[in-house]
């Protein structure tokens, strides 16, 4: 049976850089839509689907969240394709994804909490490049969405407050990868 590893976590906690990392060993990533613009680096239909408002809002979607203004969603296409294409795949989204996707999938779905302290977010954030201003409201979302503590609700919890390396590697595990192609560069 097919199964979609769903990172769950704060903002920051590295849940982006951990599935770009899955991807380097051939673990594909349901990739969502966003109406924000690129970051620098981003490719569209690789990170994310940029989309227009208006197309957004023709989009079937499992999980959508709003962040600084911008829309974010998970297409029920998207996942419906992954998960029956790939026997493992990976995906970020935030609780309410997690609970459409149990919905959708059933026991397809095992979620990873990626635990990571407010001081290291924050230092990420800033390395990103992110207004103070952006910081402070997506750590107050943050607490106020409990994005901190659902941990509860996660089948599995990796922290990620180190190497990079150590949290895939543990993830790696999870996903019962223990032979691996090697790491594309």
């Amino acid at each position: 049976m097919n199964k979609v590893y769903v990172l769950i976590g704060p903002p920051a906690s590295g849940k982006t850089s951990i599935i770009n990392e899955l991807a380097r060993y051939g673990i594909p990533e349901m990739v969502s839509h966003t109406t924000r613009k690129p970051r620098a680096g981003e490719v569209h239909g690789i990170n994310y689907y940029f989309v227009s408002k208006e197309e957004f809002q023709k989009i079937e979607l499992i999980e959508r969240a709003e962040y600084s203004g911008n829309l974010y969603g998970l297409s029920k296409t998207e996942v419906l394709e992954k998960v029956n294409k790939h026997p493992v795949t990976a995906v970020a989204v935030n609780t309410q994804g997690l609970a459409q996707l149990k919905k959708l999938l059933a026991n397809r779905v095992e979620s990873i909490f990626i635990m990571s302290d407010e001081e290291a977010i924050i230092d990420r954030m800033i390395e990103r490049g992110d207004s103070s201003d952006l910081i402070n409201r997506r750590i107050e979302y943050a607490k106020n969405t409990g994005e901190f503590c659902n941990w509860q609700s996660a089948n599995h919890v990796v922290k990620n407050m180190g190497s990079l390396d150590t949290a895939v590697s543990q993830i790696l595990a999870i996903m019962g990868k223990t032979t691996l192609p090697p790491r594309t560069e």
